[in-house]
């Protein structure tokens, strides 16, 4: 676990719950973020949080090059380094079969692409995350285009080519899999060897070549079938693709796109309308990490204002802030930040009815429905 996590910062599922039934996740020692670079450290940390029952370990896509405070941990522009591109697949354990084909998929497409060598994979539990190793994009490529717009881009371009052969595993299989892009800042996940939250089940690592044989049975806690291999890489091998992607997909939610139009126009067009003119439906969802509050950079990018909207309601139902200082926040942003962010008429518009609708949520609704909302948008 402590090779996955060095660099990383660290999120850690508890046995120990809270008031409202939940499981507690740690995410900092009093002020510091929890970190462990090696075995030393690693154990140090476990006997630490031995009171709470430490349970399963995650790490951030993120590898920092200073984890000292909780700027450090949230400073995603100048202190993250590398960042392990991801595509999770969301899926279930009985349609195990049909996820080891979505995975199959992916890692087909990168090996035409000659991204082979640093590819792993992970079976999480309910359903595999696909990586490739944080060094097989070079330096100078993150450094020309930026660390989060390579990375978001290059998920965001695998992706979209290949969603049609997802959907045909779906109509194969009966299953409904999804593979997402969660390469966002805060995004954490499951480190090899770890074990599920609530399953009774191991994080084990695989190669591309142990599809073929995978079984459930390999996940078992007290026999795992792990591949240590999954440190191998090939440096630089992910450049070739990473530079066509930045260039189809434009970076970080398209921001670097945006912002070309923006220059060459006198208003951005907006982004939340499909090609018949009528708004596109945006379900809030629940983020069991939220990122900070403070300091957000919302400028240019309405879906960032979507994701902090998203970020008030979640820290809100994990009892990280009050209900009134929820309304507080989403009243200041509805009523002066929105307005001043560059974004179109239309944008501001559906904006402010999102956040309209959230605080009418907040003053109407429970804790516990506004939860049940929230998860219910991100299963659908």
């Amino acid at each position: 676990m402590s090779s996955f996590l060095a660099g990383r910062w660290i999120a850690v599922h508890c046995k120990r719950k809270m008031k409202d039934g939940r499981p507690l996740l740690v995410r900092y020692w009093k002020t510091v973020p929890l970190k462990a670079s090696s075995p030393a450290e690693l154990l140090a940390l476990i006997d630490r949080l031995r009171p709470l029952q430490p349970r399963a370990f995650y790490g951030t896509a993120n590898i920092y090059s200073r984890l000292e405070t909780r700027e450090d941990a949230l400073n995603y522009e100048d202190n993250v380094t590398k960042r392990t591109v991801t595509w999770d697949i969301d899926s279930t354990p009985e349609h195990w079969r049909a996820t080891v084909e979505v995975a199959r998929t992916i890692v087909d497409f990168l090996e035409k692409w000659g991204v082979s060598k640093s590819v792993w994979l992970k079976w999480s539990g309910r359903g595999m995350h696909v990586h490739i190793h944080e060094n097989a994009v070079s330096q100078s490529i993150l450094e020309k285009h930026g660390v989060m717009d390579v990375t978001w881009s290059l998920a965001q371009f695998v992706l979209e080519n290949i969603k049609e052969k997802v959907a045909q595993i779906n109509t194969m299989y009966g299953s409904k899999i999804k593979v997402e892009n969660l390469m966002d800042p805060q995004r954490v996940f499951t480190a090899p060897l770890s074990l599920h939250r609530s399953l009774d089940v191991a994080c084990i690592a695989l190669k591309p070549g142990d599809l073929d044989s995978f079984r459930p049975e390999w996940t078992n806690p007290d026999n795992p079938v792990h591949n240590r291999d999954w440190r191998i890489f090939v440096e630089g091998e992910a450049d070739t693709l990473a530079e066509e992607a930045v260039k189809r997909i434009g970076g970080y939610l398209k921001r670097s796109i945006k912002q070309q139009l923006v220059a060459e126009t006198v208003t951005a067009p907006p982004v939340f309308e499909n090609p018949s003119g009528l708004p596109l439906e945006i379900k809030l969802r629940f983020n069991e990490f939220p990122g900070s509050l403070k300091g957000r950079k919302l400028y240019l990018d309405p879906m960032k204002a979507v994701r902090l909207l998203e970020d008030i309601l979640s820290h809100y139902v994990l009892g990280n802030i009050s209900r009134e200082e929820a309304i507080s926040f989403l009243e200041a942003t509805r009523k002066v930040t929105l307005k001043a962010q560059g974004y179109s008429q239309r944008d501001v518009e559906i904006l402010e009815k999102l956040y309209e609708q959230a605080i009418y949520w907040l003053r109407s609704y429970s804790k516990e429905e506004i939860e049940r909302i929230l998860k219910n948008h991100k299963s659908s």
